[in-house]
């Protein structure tokens, strides 16, 4: 009974992360398809008004070192700083791996063997879950990087 009610669980969470995955992916690609990014970039550009600036007033002293203006970061980084999914989809993975080595730990202490894919099943998630952990760490560098720069 407990080996059905955590297969079940692990199906369920496999099949909703499959669909959420899926779904992002059609948003993305009919986004893409209408026009992309620059298309909606357009819409959110507002009026400039015509106002004259007031001059600035000169200090007493000038700075001894005026800083240089930083770099615009690269068009890489400025991708992975818009993608938001990772850190999600990490989470749900890291989750979905803990329970499904918890009962794989259950498992072996039981007198019945458990299925023939089940711990290739769990090395996969572990595997997956590291892999989406690095990608949310990447995706948070870079928009930390990205924060300052636009």
């Amino acid at each position: 009974m407990a080996y059905v009610l955590v297969m079940g669980g692990l199906a369920l969470s496999v099949s909703f992360t499959l669909g959420w995955a899926l779904w992002r992916l059609l948003r993305w690609m009919l986004g893409w398809l209408s026009g992309g990014p620059k298309a909606r970039g357009k819409a959110k550009v507002k009026p400039r008004s015509r106002q004259p600036k007031a001059a600035p007033k000169r200090q007493a002293k000038a700075p001894a070192r005026a800083r240089p203006a930083p770099r615009r970061p690269w068009r890489l980084t400025r991708w992975l700083a818009g993608r938001t999914s990772a850190l999600p989809l990490a989470s749900l993975t890291l989750l979905l791996y803990a329970f499904t080595r918890l009962a794989a730990f259950g498992m072996t202490r039981r007198p019945l063997e458990a299925p023939a894919g089940f711990h290739a099943l769990v090395e996969g998630l572990g595997w997956g879950a590291a892999v989406l952990l690095g990608m949310a760490l990447v995706h948070l560098l870079a928009r930390w990087r990205c924060h300052g720069a636009e």
